[in-house]
């Protein structure tokens, strides 16, 4: 027995299938139906492009630093243990909270219903995306700042391309984004 899904909900539940099996639209197949692609855990590695510059997003306003007027902005330093290493790094770069105020989202009372309403997309040159809260990104919210990490140990990041995302206290570092190229903010209404 066949049972008929109404339009609306098949296209609801594709974008939830999609994240719950790690797996991408290839192209439409017989019929207009979309096909299925292999897991992105599956899919062919692209080759790492070192990341020059770093453009952010939001709505209409744009723009794009490069290391130097990065390394010019305010910087923080977190010492993080990563969870399944258990190395401890010392990463140096900009609060996210010092680029969410360029684009005219400071973090105060009247901004806070905003930031929790949102994300930003990280992606880095090899097309790596992950989704962070805006609002958990704060130093008053996480008692540590997320940062745009220029240096590793003190020195420049080499195989992490300019720009690396880090998120201090997640447990395993899967939404930190090595070669970061852009943080587009988006929001939830």
């Amino acid at each position: 027995m066949k049972i008929q899904v109404p339009f609306r909900l098949r296209h609801a539940i594709l974008p939830i299938a999609l994240l719950v099996t790690g797996s991408v639209i290839a192209q439409d197949g017989p019929g207009g139906r979309p096909e299925m692609a292999e897991p992105m855990h599956m899919a062919q590695a692209k080759p790492k492009v070192r990341s020059t510059s770093l453009a952010i997003t939001l709505g209409d306003k744009s723009f794009t630093l490069t290391p130097a007027e990065l390394a010019a902005m305010p910087q923080e330093t977190l010492t993080v243990t990563i969870g399944h290493t258990k190395a401890t790094e010392t990463f140096t770069g900009v609060p996210i909270a010092a680029l969410l105020e360029k684009l005219g989202l400071p973090f105060t009372k009247a901004n806070e219903h905003t930031l929790l309403k949102t994300f930003l997309v990280a992606e880095g040159t090899d097309g790596y995306r992950v989704l962070v809260s805006a609002y958990e990104t704060l130093a008053p919210i996480r008692s540590t700042s997320a940062i745009v990490a220029l240096t590793l140990d003190g020195k420049p990041l080499a195989a992490d391309g300019s720009f690396k995302l880090v998120i201090p206290g997640d447990s395993r570092p899967q939404r930190w984004v090595q070669n970061l190229k852009s943080l587009t903010c988006k929001s939830v209404e």
